[in-house]
């Protein structure tokens, strides 16, 4: 390899590892939100209307399943709800070149050069609300006289648009807790289970590589791998836990659930938070 070669690589190669610096991912990278408030970032208005589409398919799962005989203890209950949001971002620059110099005999002296650099960068946000299914249960029947029946309105952005399945899972389990109560000698008025529970997690991931070539008559520059590949992960956790709102919180927005099913919604997320962390150990070893 000639100097001038030399020299040539090793200005290149600072440049090129410079260029992949470790930085805080963004919450809604492919965000397609049009209408954003004053001083309202396109982040934030993701988050906003990811909330607000929960809110909305549990409401219309309460006022659907309060219709069905044996469940009059339904609007005594609450819902505790635990959003965390993922971001994940990966990036790797492997330049390499191969130099061939022509020897006697035609007989050819190869010699290869690589370097690599990584960065990878996770962001998490975590928040948790408590809602009263007595004041939700206001609130759907205040649409329903608006005409108000779907939560279309919510479903703006990446992730938000389609249906979570969370009116489905409140209306399938108040068919079951009915279906229980009147098949046994327990008055209707007390529920035949005492909480309901559902995690949903749902991912997307993408990526890319860019791999520029150049073949000379001595030297090739990335002749076998990609120089630049990067890779996003958004991983989105919901867990939902419906029981009794203790006693005083009754009609309170900041409405907050018995102790036992407190408990319950805790001990799911710290083996849903222990599970993730011994697989995301096993992938990277």
């Amino acid at each position: 390899m000639s100097t001038r070669h030399r020299i040539l690589f090793a200005l290149m190669l600072p440049a090129i590892l410079g260029g992949c610096g470790l930085g805080v991912p963004e919450k809604g990278l492919l965000s397609n939100d049009n209408v954003i408030p004053p001083n309202a970032s396109p982040e934030g208005m993701f988050e906003q209307n990811l909330v607000a589409h929960i809110r909305c398919e549990i409401r219309n799962g309460l006022w659907k399943a309060h219709l069905l005989p044996n469940v009059p203890w339904l609007k005594d209950y609450g819902a505790t709800v635990l959003l965390k949001l993922t971001a994940e971002e990966q990036s790797a620059v492997t330049p390499g070149a191969t130099f061939l110099t022509p020897l006697v005999n035609a007989q050819t002296f190869t010699f290869g050069l690589g370097a690599s650099s990584t960065a990878h960068a996770t962001r998490t946000e975590t928040i948790q609300f408590t809602y009263a299914n007595s004041e939700l249960l206001k609130e759907a029947e205040k649409d329903l006289k608006a005409g108000i029946t779907g939560c279309e309105g919510y479903q703006r952005g990446i992730m938000v648009e389609g249906d979570l399945k969370i009116a489905q899972f409140i209306y399938d389990k108040a068919v079951v807790a009915g279906a229980a109560g009147e098949a046994t000698t327990k008055s209707i008025i007390t529920p035949a289970y005492s909480q309901f529970q559902e995690e949903i997690t749902f991912v997307t991931s993408f990526g890319g590589n860019v791999t520029p070539t150049w073949k000379l008559a001595r030297v090739a520059v990335n002749p076998n791998s990609p120089l630049f590949a990067a890779t996003r992960t958004n991983t989105n956790y919901m867990l939902i836990t419906l029981g009794p709102v203790a006693q005083g919180a009754k009609g309170n927005m900041q409405a907050q659930l018995t102790a036992d099913t407190r408990l319950l919604h805790n001990a799911t997320l710290i083996g849903s938070s222990a599970g993730t962390s011994v697989q995301s150990s096993s992938l990277s070893r």
